[in-house]
């Protein structure tokens, strides 16, 4: 569905998408948001956390924002929907807007998106609007070892 949508956007429209969804993936890194992450995972990697804050883009803002300022509150969203092959990432959704550049333009090389994006880049004025409804939660140093289900435990009891 967001392919068919993106692949309707004129060009430069596709690469602002991209780069407004890169800066929402940028703004979430957030530690409390990854131990939400590797809690529900059953671990996240480096990698692993990109494609979980593009799975959490991918719910929409509002679910996104209410997500980011309280990672505890995706188990409201998840209640009854977590089944033992669930994986909260969505890794093609950062690679979607590209492809359809790429495809719209009828270019072959990935660099002409990057030279797109560099040219199209966010204004300060454009970052600062996205950044002014971000809440991040609050501070959490954590580790594998900690007992993440007592930090989150309505994640803990949707995966039950």
């Amino acid at each position: 569905m967001l392919e068919k949508l993106l692949r309707k956007l004129k060009p430069d429209d596709m690469v602002k998408w991209q780069l407004i969804f890169d800066e929402y993936l940028e703004v979430s890194k957030a530690d409390r948001l990854w131990a939400a992450a590797y809690l529900l995972n059953d671990g996240a990697s480096d990698d692993g956390f990109d494609y979980f804050r593009a799975w959490l883009i991918s719910l929409g803002q509002d679910a996104f924002l209410a997500i980011l300022k309280d990672p505890d509150c995706l188990g409201e969203l998840l209640q009854g929907n977590v089944d033992d092959d669930f994986l909260a990432e969505f890794e093609e959704i950062m690679y979607i807007s590209s492809d359809a550049y790429l495809e719209k333009t009828e270019q072959d090389e990935e660099e002409v998106f990057f030279e797109a994006c560099d040219r199209l880049a966010l204004t300060a004025e454009e970052k600062a609007e996205i950044h002014a409804d971000i809440v991040l939660p609050e501070a959490l140093e954590w580790d594998e070892d900690d007992d993440l289900e007592i930090i989150f435990p309505k994640i803990a009891a949707a995966l039950k």
